[in-house]
């Protein structure tokens, strides 16, 4: 499967219909470097077609795509997950944890959470740089979003695939 190119939310969605494609997609990123048993370091496996998960071929070890990612335990479905990451990076405004819940047909602390999530996956960090030419907006020094819509949500979920699980409870909040 292909990165993502576009810049609406309409061809968002029509490229990640269901959680499939999105758990498809997950794998790519996951295992583009190859595959290694988390449990006995071995390297070959099947995929399994349902969800894209590797099954080691010596201990039969299963591990999803969404496993010890900030995907991991989403209840909301992947498809719900990607276009909450999408439009957190895509949008050159913040976005409230009551608009995603109405969008989403989430519980606003559901919204609030997983925005969490991705927000901690989105703070700069050496591992992730950005790539070829970034453009910065000379009011708010921040980057050009609609020019790099896709460069910013591929790195967003590169992040969250590499970015160890977070539980809610891990989640401090803030005064």
């Amino acid at each position: 499967m292909d990165k993502f190119k576009g810049e609406s939310i309409i061809d968002f969605f029509e490229k990640y219909k269901t959680d499939l494609d999105c758990l498809e997609y997950l794998s790519m990123i996951k295992w583009k470097d190859g595959y290694k048993c988390s449990k006995c370091n071995h390297d070959k496996f099947t995929v399994r077609k349902a969800n894209f998960a590797r099954d080691c071929n010596r201990c039969h070890h299963i591990e999803s795509p969404t496993a010890n990612t900030l995907f991991h335990k989403v209840k909301f479905g992947v498809r719900k997950a990607f276009g909450i990451a999408f439009e957190m990076s895509a949008t050159t405004k913040s976005i409230s944890a009551s608009q995603i819940a109405k969008r989403y047909s989430v519980s606003r602390p559901t919204a609030w959470l997983f925005m969490h999530k991705v927000r901690k996956a989105m703070k700069s960090s050496e591992s992730h740089p950005m790539e070829g030419t970034v453009y910065v907006d000379e009011y708010s020094y921040r980057l050009n979003r609609s020019i790099h819509k896709q460069t910013i949500f591929d790195n967003l979920i590169n992040r969250m695939v590499r970015s160890q699980h977070i539980d809610y409870q891990q989640i401090k909040i803030s005064n």
